[in-house]
C-alpha cells in the first residue's frame, strides 16, 4: 500500500491545484464553491483538479452524478491513504 500511496502522493504533489483541493477535502467533504472560496483558486482550476483527482480514484462524488447543484466531494480511502502518506513524509506544508 505504501508504494501505491507514494505514487498517488507524487501525482498530487505535481499540481498546486490538486494539492489545494486535497488539503481542503482532507478537512471535510465540500462542494466546489466552498473549495474555491477556501483555497482562493479560480473555479476552473478547482473543477479541473477535482476531475483529475476523481479519475485517479482519490476523490469521489457523494451525491448522484446527475445532481447539478450541491455536488459534494470527499476523499476516497485511497485519497486518505495518500494524504496520510504525504503528512507522514513531510510533503505537506503546515
Amino acid at each position: 500500500m505504501t508504494s501505491h500511496a507514494a505514487t498517488d502522493a507524487g501525482y498530487i504533489k505535481g499540481s498546486k491545484h490538486r494539492m489545494a483541493v486535497m488539503r481542503r477535502l482532507a478537512e471535510s467533504p465540500a462542494i466546489p464553491k466552498e473549495i474555491k472560496t477556501d483555497t482562493d483558486r479560480p473555479y476552473s482550476r478547482v473543477s479541473d483538479a477535482i476531475g483529475d483527482l476523481r479519475s485517479e480514484g482519490l476523490v469521489e462524488l457523494l451525491v448522484p452524478d446527475d445532481q447539478k447543484k450541491g455536488r459534494l466531494y470527499a476523499l476516497t480511502d485511497r485519497g486518505e491513504a495518500a494524504w496520510e502518506f504525504m503528512i507522514e513524509n513531510n510533503m505537506v506544508d503546515s
